[in-house]
């Protein structure tokens, strides 16, 4: 099940949610959008969902015919439509966006907080990555983590014991069943 909010980052959320349907045989779609408000039309939602789905929903039939979807429009608040959906069609997984992106003070009281306490089932929340790091990085720590393998991750100058206490586990390879250390 999808949670769809018709912004700019609806793109994101349904591409992930496609991404989730792919590894099952014969997926069930569905995608929400929930109107706050009896004044809009649910026909134009209803036309302006299938805008944002449709074309990567023909871009995932390339792959798979075997899937089935189906959009909705409810009226409500986005938390209780969303799970409530959900429950109703015995999701497997809910798929929505961070919605609240632009409203930090409202960090806590957001939709997908709000869904993730009312869901029944598992929740994905897909949120925007935040603008790259462009720290430079240490080139000495940068060398210590390639020639040790990930082993040791800082120069001795970072890696100073009142700098960072940072421990790293040997890698751990899973090959032919067994776990190997």
């Amino acid at each position: 099940m999808v949670g769809v909010d018709l912004s700019e980052y609806s793109e994101i959320v349904v591409e992930h949610a496609l991404d989730q349907a792919a590894r099952h045989q014969y997926p069930e779609l569905h995608f929400l959008y929930v109107k706050e408000s009896r004044k809009q039309s649910s026909d134009e939602l209803k036309q302006r969902l299938a805008s944002a789905v449709y074309p990567a929903l023909q871009t995932f039939n390339q792959y798979g015919t075997e899937w089935r979807a189906r959009l909705h429009v409810r009226t409500g608040k986005p938390d209780e439509q969303i799970a409530m959906l959900a429950a109703d069609i015995r999701a497997d997984l809910i798929v929505i966006g961070q919605f609240g992106l632009h409203n930090p003070r409202e960090k806590y009281k957001t939709v997908p907080n709000r869904v993730l306490n009312a869901a029944t089932c598992p929740t994905l929340v897909v949120g925007m990555p935040q603008d790259a790091d462009t720290t430079p990085v240490c080139a000495a720590c940068a060398a210590v983590r390639e020639d040790t393998e990930g082993e040791r991750w800082f120069c001795d100058e970072h890696g100073a014991p009142d700098r960072v206490d940072h421990t790293v586990t040997p890698m751990t390879v899973w090959t032919g069943g067994s776990l190997m250390w």
